[in-house]
């Protein structure tokens, strides 16, 4: 089975301003990757706080006629080939960038890369064991509910999560397909979930294979993390410590929704 994914990376992490620690609690800063660049998202995190918000989209509004806070001396080298895109959302605003060309395009996505690693793009997430085996479990949110447990597979192509948690959650079926594994062929419904996320590091409109798997029971799982989930970070493990390190890596081949 072939999964057709539309992703976005999105790594959440507090805004830096010139405030104090309570102003920093109101906004949540993301940046994210895609094929044609990325861009910024700021949101406020109390939706009754609507000065708040309007204070974000102002500010954001402006980064994107200025260009300021949103480029590099890199990118000013190509101001012609980029583009800055300002749009409101529910609970802020965010600015799409676009590069023309592949010089244009590594800049904006070095300068993002760069915000990343310097606001702690990487997420630590305690991870737990299945029984006296070294099978890896982790917590799940998926649609902001949970967490859920799931069973963190690299050898997986495909992810899928329990037909009882997607009823739970009320999420749509979608066509049925056949899921090829080693032990037998698995009839599943693909259904588009809006949010899959482990830590901090999430995907958008992810479109996951849905069954009633033996596997899930026995290990007693929500569900399994598998290569199209995984192939979008760089994942460490460290068992001593019993912790997973993500980071983002490799937006250029995703098929990408808009955050």
């Amino acid at each position: 089975m072939k999964a057709n994914l539309g992703m976005a990376i999105v790594i959440l992490v507090l805004l830096s301003t010139s405030g104090n620690a309570q102003e920093h609690e109101k906004r949540v800063r993301n940046f994210y990757l895609d094929k044609n660049g990325g861009g910024m998202e700021v949101r406020v995190t109390d939706p009754k706080d609507k000065q708040a918000r309007e204070e974000v989209r102002h500010e954001l509004q402006q980064a994107a006629r200025t260009r300021s806070a949103v480029s590099s001396l890199e990118m000013q080298k190509y101001s012609d080939d980029i583009k800055y895109r300002y749009e409101k959302t529910a609970l802020g605003a965010r600015v799409h960038i676009t590069a023309k060309n592949q010089v244009a395009l590594r800049a904006v996505q070095d300068f993002l890369r760069f915000q990343m690693s310097d606001t702690g793009r990487g997420t630590e997430v305690t991870f737990s064991f299945i029984g006296q085996t070294s099978l890896v479990v982790v917590p799940v949110t998926v649609n902001n509910r949970g967490p859920y447990k799931f069973l963190l597979d690299t050898g997986a192509s495909n992810s899928i999560l329990s037909e009882g948690v997607a009823e739970n959650l009320q999420i749509p079926a979608g066509r049925t397909d056949t899921l090829y594994t080693t032990g037998g062929n698995i009839r599943v419904t693909l259904r588009e979930i809006q949010t899959l996320q482990i830590g901090d590091a999430r995907l958008n409109h992810v479109e996951i294979a849905v069954a009633t798997f033996g596997l899930l029971k026995t290990l007693a799982v929500d569900g399994i993390l598998g290569g199209d989930y995984l192939r979008r970070f760089k994942i460490s493990i460290d068992y001593d410590k019993q912790v997973v390190q993500i980071e983002p890596c490799c937006p250029e081949p995703m098929s990408l929704l808009a955050v």
